[in-house]
């Protein structure tokens, strides 16, 4: 997991393979087969990881402007990482409980933090979509030099005030 993981940071998920891996912790690459039933199983368990980090990390934010800068500042530190999260299919989640549960938990902070006065459930789902649409939009417009922001902090500031009110 933590080769994987290293390999992802580098130089992303798309190109990841499992003999990569095994090279890279010095096993056979066939080993790797007792661990995981393919390479999207290897990526599905690195994703989980990033997402049960991400929830540690926004389970100490206090307001919506904390939890959008510690969403952000991740997202933004581990780039190649936040890509491979944000890739897994959510459709096919259901059939991946830890990575459902992985991903609730940080569904779950966003509850938290941005429904504290909202009773209704759909209006509760409602405002954490418009959270993660917002922040997940604009972390990849910033990533991508669309989005005119001069740093991050510039960035938070401008998504914080996006989803004040949610």
């Amino acid at each position: 997991m933590k080769a994987a993981s290293r390999l992802v940071a580098k130089a992303g998920h798309e190109q990841l393979s499992l003999r990569e891996v095994a090279d890279a912790v010095g096993v056979a690459h066939r080993s790797l087969y007792n661990h995981f039933a393919d390479r999207e199983a290897l990526l599905d368990a690195v994703a989980t990881d990033a997402y049960l980090r991400l929830a540690a990390i926004l389970a100490r934010a206090k307001t919506p402007e904390g939890y959008t800068a510690r969403y952000v500042r991740f997202a933004l530190a581990n780039r190649a990482l936040y890509a491979l999260m944000t890739s897994r299919p959510h459709a096919t989640m259901k059939h991946n409980p830890p990575l459902q549960a992985a991903v609730h938990k940080v569904i779950t902070e966003a509850m938290r933090i941005f429904c504290r006065n909202i009773a209704a459930p759909t209006e509760r789902r409602r405002a954490v979509m418009k959270v993660y649409i917002t922040l997940h939009g604009g972390i990849s417009l910033y990533g991508a030099g669309v989005l005119d922001q001069p740093n991050a902090r510039a960035l938070i500031a401008e998504l914080s005030a996006m989803n004040a009110g949610t």
